[in-house]
């Protein structure tokens, strides 16, 4: 059986795809945070309307905005590079 080529000149380090360095993939990540954050914003507003609490919606809304805001960050700035 033959041996695959190496990348990089580095044969203890398996060959990696783009990851979370293609703008595709950041992209779709930020699109998919934005979504969860206005559903997670939808269901506090709900959980206000029939008065329960809404304290684990506010914060899973929290990080959700957080997430998506730094990934649209970063999409901007490949972008612009």
């Amino acid at each position: 059986m033959t041996e695959p080529a190496r990348r990089d000149n580095r044969p203890d380090r398996a060959g990696r795809g783009p990851g979370l360095d293609s703008p595709r993939v950041l992209r779709v990540l930020a699109v998919v945070f934005t979504v969860a954050a206005a559903g997670a914003l939808t269901l506090v507003v709900l959980d206000l309307v029939i008065a329960r609490p809404a304290a684990g919606d506010v914060f899973i809304t929290a990080l959700n905005a957080l997430a998506a805001f730094l990934l649209w960050r970063r999409v901007l700035e490949q972008s612009r590079a």
